[in-house]
Protein backbone atom coordinates (compact mmCIF):
# COMPACT_ATOMS: atom_id res chain seq x y z
CA UNK A 1 0.00 0.00 0.00
CA UNK A 2 1.07 3.55 -0.54
CA UNK A 3 1.07 6.43 1.87
CA UNK A 4 -0.71 9.77 1.53
CA UNK A 5 1.84 12.48 0.78
CA UNK A 6 -0.10 15.00 2.88
CA UNK A 7 -1.13 13.20 6.09
CA UNK A 8 1.04 10.07 5.87
CA UNK A 9 -1.86 7.63 6.33
CA UNK A 10 -2.07 4.38 4.37
CA UNK A 11 -4.16 4.85 1.23
CA UNK A 12 -6.92 2.26 0.99
CA UNK A 13 -8.14 1.59 -2.51
CA UNK A 14 -7.19 3.93 -5.32
CA UNK A 15 -4.87 6.87 -4.75
CA UNK A 16 -5.95 10.24 -6.06
CA UNK A 17 -3.62 12.81 -7.57
CA UNK A 18 -4.30 16.44 -6.68
CA UNK A 19 -2.59 19.74 -7.33
CA UNK A 20 -1.85 21.59 -4.11
CA UNK A 21 -0.03 24.81 -4.86
CA UNK A 22 2.30 23.99 -7.73
CA UNK A 23 2.88 20.38 -6.64
CA UNK A 24 1.15 17.22 -7.83
CA UNK A 25 0.66 14.89 -4.85
CA UNK A 26 -0.68 11.34 -4.32
CA UNK A 27 -3.24 11.64 -1.53
CA UNK A 28 -5.98 9.75 0.29
CA UNK A 29 -9.67 10.55 -0.22
CA UNK A 30 -9.78 12.68 2.94
CA UNK A 31 -6.90 14.92 1.81
CA UNK A 32 -8.11 15.14 -1.79
CA UNK A 33 -10.42 18.01 -0.81
CA UNK A 34 -7.38 20.25 -0.16
CA UNK A 35 -6.52 20.50 -3.83
CA UNK A 36 -7.81 20.15 -7.37
CA UNK A 37 -7.96 16.60 -8.72
CA UNK A 38 -5.43 16.22 -11.52
CA UNK A 39 -5.42 12.55 -12.57
CA UNK A 40 -7.28 9.73 -10.87
CA UNK A 41 -6.07 6.84 -13.02
CA UNK A 42 -2.37 6.11 -13.37
CA UNK A 43 -2.94 4.91 -16.95
CA UNK A 44 -4.03 8.41 -17.95
CA UNK A 45 -0.79 9.80 -16.55
CA UNK A 46 1.26 7.40 -18.67
CA UNK A 47 -0.28 8.30 -22.05
CA UNK A 48 2.14 9.82 -24.49
CA UNK A 49 1.74 13.38 -25.62
CA UNK A 50 2.39 13.81 -29.32
CA UNK A 51 3.45 17.08 -30.83
CA UNK A 52 1.65 18.26 -33.92
CA UNK A 53 3.06 20.48 -36.62
CA UNK A 54 1.73 23.55 -34.78
CA UNK A 55 3.94 22.79 -31.79
CA UNK A 56 6.96 22.23 -34.01
CA UNK A 57 6.36 25.54 -35.80
CA UNK A 58 5.97 27.31 -32.48
CA UNK A 59 9.24 25.82 -31.21
CA UNK A 60 11.04 26.89 -34.40
CA UNK A 61 9.63 30.43 -34.12
CA UNK A 62 10.80 30.66 -30.50
CA UNK A 63 14.25 29.41 -31.47
CA UNK A 64 14.52 32.06 -34.23
CA UNK A 65 13.37 34.75 -31.81
CA UNK A 66 15.99 33.75 -29.22
CA UNK A 67 18.72 33.66 -31.88
CA UNK A 68 17.71 37.15 -33.01
CA UNK A 69 17.72 38.41 -29.42
CA UNK A 70 21.18 36.91 -28.84
CA UNK A 71 22.45 38.64 -31.97
CA UNK A 72 21.01 41.99 -30.86
CA UNK A 73 22.54 41.59 -27.41
CA UNK A 74 25.96 40.83 -28.89
CA UNK A 75 25.72 43.92 -31.11
CA UNK A 76 24.77 46.06 -28.11
CA UNK A 77 27.77 44.88 -26.13
CA UNK A 78 30.27 46.39 -28.52
CA UNK A 79 31.79 49.41 -26.83
CA UNK A 80 35.12 51.14 -27.30
CA UNK A 81 37.97 49.74 -25.20
CA UNK A 82 38.88 53.17 -23.82
CA UNK A 83 35.30 54.35 -23.24
CA UNK A 84 36.16 55.84 -19.84
CA UNK A 85 38.88 58.07 -21.25
CA UNK A 86 36.65 59.17 -24.15
CA UNK A 87 33.84 60.14 -21.79
CA UNK A 88 36.16 62.01 -19.42
CA UNK A 89 37.87 63.95 -22.24
CA UNK A 90 34.55 64.89 -23.87
CA UNK A 91 33.13 65.95 -20.50
CA UNK A 92 36.15 68.12 -19.73
CA UNK A 93 36.07 69.59 -23.25
CA UNK A 94 32.43 70.55 -22.68
CA UNK A 95 33.47 72.19 -19.40
CA UNK A 96 31.32 69.95 -17.24
CA UNK A 97 32.08 68.41 -13.88
CA UNK A 98 31.03 64.86 -13.11
CA UNK A 99 28.18 66.08 -10.93
CA UNK A 100 26.87 68.37 -13.68
CA UNK A 101 26.98 65.67 -16.35
CA UNK A 102 25.35 63.18 -14.01
CA UNK A 103 22.55 65.64 -13.30
CA UNK A 104 22.00 66.33 -17.02
CA UNK A 105 21.73 62.64 -17.90
CA UNK A 106 19.69 61.99 -14.74
CA UNK A 107 22.09 59.43 -13.28
CA UNK A 108 24.11 59.27 -10.06
CA UNK A 109 27.55 60.84 -9.95
CA UNK A 110 28.98 57.64 -8.46
CA UNK A 111 27.75 55.70 -11.51
CA UNK A 112 29.40 58.19 -13.86
CA UNK A 113 32.65 58.03 -11.85
CA UNK A 114 32.68 54.23 -12.07
CA UNK A 115 32.04 54.40 -15.81
CA UNK A 116 34.87 56.90 -16.33
CA UNK A 117 37.23 54.70 -14.30
CA UNK A 118 36.01 51.70 -16.35
CA UNK A 119 34.97 49.85 -13.21
CA UNK A 120 31.62 49.09 -14.85
CA UNK A 121 30.34 49.05 -18.42
CA UNK A 122 27.45 51.48 -18.97
CA UNK A 123 24.06 50.05 -19.88
CA UNK A 124 22.79 50.82 -23.37
CA UNK A 125 20.42 53.43 -21.96
CA UNK A 126 23.13 55.29 -20.04
CA UNK A 127 25.54 54.95 -22.96
CA UNK A 128 23.00 56.56 -25.33
CA UNK A 129 22.42 59.44 -22.88
CA UNK A 130 26.16 60.12 -22.61
CA UNK A 131 26.69 59.86 -26.37
CA UNK A 132 23.80 62.22 -27.09
CA UNK A 133 24.87 64.85 -24.56
CA UNK A 134 28.61 64.80 -25.24
CA UNK A 135 28.21 64.16 -29.00
CA UNK A 136 30.56 61.17 -29.00
CA UNK A 137 30.30 57.53 -30.03
CA UNK A 138 31.37 54.74 -27.76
Amino acid sequence: MTECEVCGAEIEGKAQYVAIGSSKLRVCKACARHGAVVVEDTQQAKTKITFGSEHVQLAQAKRRLYEQMDHEIEEGLEIAEDYGRKIKEAREKAGLKQAELAQRINEKQSLLRKIEHEEIIPSDEVRRKIERLLKITL
